[in-house]
């Protein structure tokens, strides 16, 4: 498991290489966190977030490396597009700034995580590091 800023930065190098045919689909979970899938490259990451500020989410996800084509037909396919325009700093003060289109479906999204083996099981640990971070950035604060 990795930061968003981590797996962003692994995303942009693959897309530097190859920036062609690059699929994003996002909805949110049943406690409300957001969930992104991005494809591209013949690899799907998935990131778990919610937003520090209007353009900075924070969270933490992993490279999915075996999906079947059904997760694939679900990214490219289903969800109304959305504009993207994301902040994701990196070491030595630079940052990623991504901006585009992608697709907004939470039924697509939740179904993807019942198809993809492991994901379901997963779940639970990325719901726990995220809470984790917002703890930690004063996101989310536990009252008496």
């Amino acid at each position: 498991m990795k930061t968003v800023e981590q797996i962003m930065f692994e995303i942009k190098r693959k897309y530097d290489k190859k920036p062609e045919n690059w699929k994003v689909l996002r909805g949110r979970d049943k406690r409300g966190h957001y969930d992104t899938y991005i494809l591209g490259c013949d690899s799907l990451w998935h990131m778990k977030t919610e937003w520090k500020t209007p353009y900075r989410p924070i969270g933490v996800g992993r490279k999915i490396d075996d999906f079947p084509e059904r997760a694939r037909h679900i990214i490219e396919e289903e969800g109304e597009y959305f504009p993207i325009g994301e902040i994701y700093p990196q070491a030595k003060d630079a940052a990623l700034i991504a901006i585009g289109i992608g697709k907004y479906s939470p039924d697509a999204t939740n179904r993807l995580e019942k198809i993809i083996s492991g994901q379901k099981s997963l779940e639970g640990k990325l719901n726990k590091e995220l809470n984790k971070l917002l703890k930690k950035e004063e996101i989310m604060k536990e009252y008496i």
